[in-house]
């Protein structure tokens, strides 16, 4: 019987964006997905995510009952999957978490002060205020994918990771034309409650093996968060090519990359 891979999202983009990226583990895992964290009223958006990790984590045993998991986790993912590990670390075998949103260092005081505080200026920290911002209603997909397309965000996908967000990512809107699967509304209070972990947990390793994979375009590689990851947790990184969305804008280097560091573990 195969090893089960078990996939989490980042913010916003449900896990069937990934197909592309997740069709080349195929071969030697069993390959499972939470497919949209954060829309379950059972498992509400809090301040430190312990009901998002309790999704996840029921998930894994739901979909995997009895086995332990291989995780792999983008961003908002990755770091979802690193807390369940840190919570039951007998549900993994291994971790691959790709450019999670750590908050560690000086500025995590900051942040966690302006959360107590419930202060607007956290939207200035965290991409919250920018996702508000955003169009979330189209009159057509076709209309939606034209507008998109060139949008930062989603500037350097990959032509089928697009295109599999744009089916995906995207729902009739009862009122007529198309919005998003995800609420900006959701997406934001997910941005705004990310845990400064600096302040949350002991400094110490994960009991599962753990490596984190950033991308040389990252803001968070270019703040050195990775840097103080390994040097605070010991969990080792590597550098690939492209920005923080680099399993969609380079499916298939990534997974070579990815599935090369899980054997390495």
């Amino acid at each position: 019987m195969k090893p089960v891979l078990y996939f989490t999202h980042a913010n916003g983009i449900p896990s069937a964006s990934y197909r592309k990226f997740l069709d080349h583990f195929q071969d030697e895992y069993t390959v499972k997905s939470i497919p949209l964290i954060g829309m379950n009223p059972h498992y509400p958006i809090t301040k430190d995510w312990r009901y998002l990790v309790d999704e996840v984590i029921d998930d894994i045993q739901q979909q995997a009952p009895g086995q332990k998991v291989v995780g792999v986790g983008h961003s908002f993912g990755g770091l979802i999957t690193l807390m369940a590990a840190y919570r039951r670390p007998e549900l993994f075998s291994r971790l691959v978490i790709m450019d999670p949103p750590f908050v560690i260092g000086r500025k995590s005081a900051l942040f966690e002060l302006v959360k107590k505080l419930n202060l607007k200026s956290i939207d200035r920290f965290t991409p919250a205020g920018i996702t508000l911002k955003r169009k979330d209603y189209w009159p057509s997909r076709q209309a939606a994918a034209e507008a998109l397309r060139m949008n930062r965000l989603f500037k350097h996908f990959d032509e089928q990771c697009f295109d599999d967000y744009i089916a995906s990512g995207l729902v009739a809107n009862p009122q007529g034309g198309v919005t998003l699967r995800i609420p900006k509304q959701i997406e934001a209070e997910i941005f705004r409650t990310v845990p400064a972990w600096w302040w949350r947990t002991p400094r110490k390793p994960p009991q599962v093996p753990v490596h984190l994979v950033t991308a040389e375009h990252s803001q968070f590689y270019q703040q050195g968060l990775p840097q103080g990851i390994q040097k605070f947790y010991q969990i080792k990184y590597s550098v690939v090519q492209g920005g923080h969305m680099f399993p969609l804008e380079h499916p298939e280097t990534t997974a070579n990359h990815v599935n090369a560091q899980l054997q390495l573990l």
